[in-house]
């Protein structure tokens, strides 16, 4: 087992799978698919509809904009450099899997369970993210969500030196979340993170914030 260690406890484990013993074969994500151990990449996959099963496999610098998966449900796969922006992925599942360097402007992902889901590097602006449950770890690292919308329960979710700029929460849970290193400032819906951990620093900026959201007028 290969563990990705980020700091403050946090730990999760990464794809387990032979880069060695992927094939490279003719794979579309189109209709029904149920395969494992595949090396997709290259491949320009816009705007094509399915749903089904991909285990142990990577996708790599393949273009899946305007993407409609439902449901799918990931198990030991790395996407790598994808083009996401426009995709909906919806009643996913996903375990030891990571998304890396993409852009996803626009992306729709509704997360029925997240089990060590690593999203690291990616452009998430104006993106929808739901999450129904975490198992295990769900961390964002260096991600950008400019006017996106997360919802859910984000209870244990980690937003690692992330900008929240703009973002609008709309939580059903939040026990254990942590913001502490992004950047929050600009946020709405902060006053439904209720058990989330934010950094005394952070407290401070988005004082006037929760105010407003409360109703209070705030003076000079």
């Amino acid at each position: 087992m290969d563990f990705r260690k980020l700091g403050h406890g946090h730990t999760l484990q990464r794809p387990a799978f032979d880069p060695e013993e992927l094939t490279d074969e003719a794979f579309t994500f189109k209709g029904e698919f149920d395969d494992d151990e595949l090396l997709i990449e290259s491949g320009e996959f816009a705007e094509v509809k399915g749903q089904g099963t991909l285990a142990r496999s990577l996708v790599r610098s393949a273009d899946l904009s305007g993407v409609r998966l439902s449901p799918l449900e990931l198990s030991d796969v790395r996407f790598e450099d994808v083009e996401l922006s426009g995709a909906s992925w919806q009643g996913v599942k996903a375990r030891r899997t990571e998304i890396v360097r993409s852009r996803a402007m626009g992306f729709r992902m509704s997360l029925v369970s997240a089990n060590d889901l690593y999203i690291d590097g990616c452009r998430l602006d104006y993106a929808s993210i739901h999450v129904e449950s975490v198992k295990g770890a769900l961390v964002f690292h260096e991600c950008t969500f400019r006017e996106a919308t997360i919802s859910g329960d984000l209870s244990s979710v980690v937003f690692s030196d992330c900008s929240l700029e703009g973002v609008e929460f709309e939580a059903t849970k939040a026990v254990g979340c942590d913001l502490t290193t992004s950047q929050i400032a600009g946020a709405s819906g902060l006053l439904g993170l209720r058990g989330a951990r934010i950094s005394a620093e952070q407290a401070a900026s988005a004082a006037i914030l929760i105010a407003t959201e409360a109703g209070l007028t705030v003076s000079d």
